[in-house]
């Protein structure tokens, strides 16, 4: 529908939802081309964007593309999607390295012994 709006303003649907299924699996540092890209993938769900149900899943993006092009065409704006990245400890000495793979290895052993039973 908004393929050729008289300003080209938002990408085809096509292209709005490669962009999205190419994206929904790092969402975090993804800059959408459009605000409309980032909102429709987030309504159809980044997981279902994920499993790359191409039939279904586009289907259901070209519905909610639809849906917020025309909410943006009416003056509503959309806050983009914040993702907090993992934050990391700080590196560990060798020393700790050591302890973890050794206690590792140990429970490791634990259950394999376990499943022989």
């Amino acid at each position: 529908m908004f393929e050729n709006d008289l300003f080209n303003e938002f990408p085809t649907m096509a292209e709005a939802y490669l962009e999205a299924a190419n994206h929904a699996h790092d969402v975090g540092s993804w800059k959408p081309s459009h605000s409309v890209v980032m909102e429709a993938a987030r309504r159809v769900g980044f997981q279902a964007l994920r499993r790359r149900d191409t039939g279904a899943g586009k289907r259901a993006f070209g519905k909610h593309y639809n849906e917020v092009c025309k909410a943006y065409l009416r003056g509503e704006r959309f806050k983009p999607v914040m993702i907090d990245k993992p934050k990391f400890a700080e590196k560990l000495s060798e020393h700790e390295l050591l302890e973890r793979r050794v206690i590792g290895r140990a429970r490791v052993s634990d259950l394999k012994q376990l499943l022989r039973g």
